[in-house]
């Protein structure tokens, strides 16, 4: 994606917050406080390259109360350090972020800290090194039909008591039959085997989307599956899946890709292809060469 589209992108997707605030502003209406849970994030603002990330203990304190006042609330009930992967360094995540949000919570304005990224070895560094005690951890593509390397985190999140949010079993867009967006940061092989796979769904009259919603909520272990849509139909599906058994020819399909295309070729992420990149861009930005 060239740097025109990245600003289109971000440039939508400021306008579709805002939108989104006074939905939730108006959906929240009447309905009582402690009947419902409210989830944020900090560090992670604007469209602009070198202002899109701020961990600093002043602007994360100040983003909970910008979300306060917006909302109309007087608590969060979980704030989350948003993508710390792409801080300058963890350090500042445990020393700076962590400790400001703990004196946020301190003073009743959220009720429990959360962790948010894709690497996944970001969390135990994080954890064994915070005096700040986690709550939540969330991260997304990470138990998917391509890769399932957060089962192998469960354990120590476990041993720690934290929460597992688990984001995105459909992987952006890459387990469905359209396709993932031109932005999406997985390598071309990734994206070749998910094609692969989504087709050889379609032969069989399969929906590729539903085998990965089905794969995901079948790993008991894993507490919460976050999804979001922007399609009503979409939702309904995803809501009935839940409970919905596959067909024998679904669960035919589901076997002969995950045996035959994904598991080959063992996990298959993008860690580290996004941050090198926001870090290239920022480096040609101070250089003037952007």
């Amino acid at each position: 994606m060239d740097m025109e589209s990245l600003k289109t992108f971000w440039v939508r997707q400021v306008l579709l917050k805002k939108h989104k605030i006074w939905s939730v502003i108006y959906a929240l209406k009447g309905i009582p406080r402690e009947s419902y849970i409210l989830t944020t994030k900090v560090g992670r603002y604007l469209p602009e390259v070198e202002k899109m990330f701020d961990f600093s203990a002043e602007r994360v304190t100040r983003s909970v109360d910008e979300s306060l006042e917006r909302l109309g609330l007087s608590y969060i009930d979980i704030i989350q350090v948003h993508d710390m992967e792409f801080a300058d360094s963890l350090d500042i995540i445990i020393n700076e972020t962590l400790p400001a949000l703990q004196k946020v919570k301190e003073q009743g304005k959220v009720k429990f800290i959360g962790i948010t990224g894709y690497p996944l070895q970001n969390f135990r560094t994080v954890i064994e090194k915070s005096k700040v005690p986690i709550d939540t951890v969330l991260t997304y593509c990470r138990c998917t039909m391509h890769d399932t390397e957060l089962l192998e985190y469960l354990p120590f999140l476990k041993e720690h008591g934290i929460g597992v949010i688990n984001a995105s079993p459909i992987s952006m867009g890459l387990l469905s039959h359209r396709g993932p967006p031109a932005w999406h940061p997985a390598s071309k092989e990734t994206k070749e085997k998910c094609r692969q796979a989504a087709e050889y769904c379609q032969a069989q009259g399969v929906d590729i989307s539903k085998l990965a919603m089905h794969f995901t909520l079948s790993v008991q272990s894993i507490p919460t599956t976050l999804v979001s849509t922007a399609s009503l139909e979409n939702l309904n599906k995803n809501i009935a899946s839940v409970n919905q058994k596959l067909t024998t020819t679904e669960e035919q399909a589901l076997s002969h890709v995950i045996n035959n295309i994904f598991k080959p070729c063992g996990n298959m992420s993008w860690e580290g292809i996004e941050v090198a990149q926001h870090r290239e861009k920022l480096e040609s930005i101070k250089s003037g060469s952007h």
